[in-house]
């Protein structure tokens, strides 16, 4: 039987068949492409390939995601949340303690080869196909950016920090912790700097010593 072979959502047994919400659906989904995704590239991963991994039909995959851009674009929409989490970040604590919480630098070392891999997926697949690149930046890289200058002017009217340009700040704070992940994606080391989460800590303890406001 080929592998493509269109199967039912749900297994027939007595009775009425259990129903699945779209919510569930659609999270499964997105973790069987981004799985797809990292192992075979955009270019190689097909919807029949999706539709047989969740054990669904094609017709309910196509009604939740219309193609496999759509579904790229969800799945850029998911690892953003895996990379960038602002809800994390309590006004209470310690700036270092909540930016470093705000990035998920204190996940599991499994969540950051995952991450890693992705990294390397879009690097590689953004140059071949335009239009992830589109998706990318502007899912991606522009939210995170508007989502994290928001939370570095509200530490500003709290008193927490002193920055001038929160944008520029913003920018910055991305390159320190997302610079290490995109090496470590590329097979890059940190010789003599320690383990990479070490040296992200001590880079935003850095920051954050320089954007404290002065007496």
């Amino acid at each position: 039987m080929d592998k493509h072979a269109q199967i039912e959502d749900t297994p027939r047994g007595r009775g009425r068949p259990k129903t699945v919400s779209d919510e569930a659906q659609r999270k499964r989904i997105i973790e069987a492409a981004f799985a797809l995704l990292c192992e075979e590239g955009y270019g190689r991963m097909t919807m029949d390939d999706v539709a047989a991994h969740c054990r669904m039909s094609k017709k309910t995959l196509y009604r939740l995601f219309p193609g496999k851009l759509a579904l790229f674009s969800a799945v850029t929409d998911s690892h953003r949340e895996t990379m960038i989490d602002l809800r994390r970040g309590r006004d209470d604590l310690p700036l270092v303690e909540s930016l470093t919480r705000i990035f998920l630098c204190d996940t599991s070392v499994a969540d950051d080869r995952a991450r890693a891999a992705f990294i390397r997926v879009v690097m590689v697949e953004c140059e071949r196909y335009p239009e992830l690149k589109a998706v990318v930046e502007e899912r991606g890289r522009d939210m995170t950016h508007a989502e994290l200058t928001a939370w570095i002017e509200r530490q500003n009217a709290l008193g927490r920090m002193a920055v001038e340009d929160s944008r520029i700040a913003a920018r910055m704070l991305m390159d320190i912790v997302f610079n290490p992940l995109v090496r470590s994606s590329e097979g890059h080391h940190w010789p003599g700097f320690g383990e990479p989460r070490a040296y992200v800590r001590r880079c935003l303890e850095l920051f954050i010593e320089g954007a404290r406001p002065r007496a």
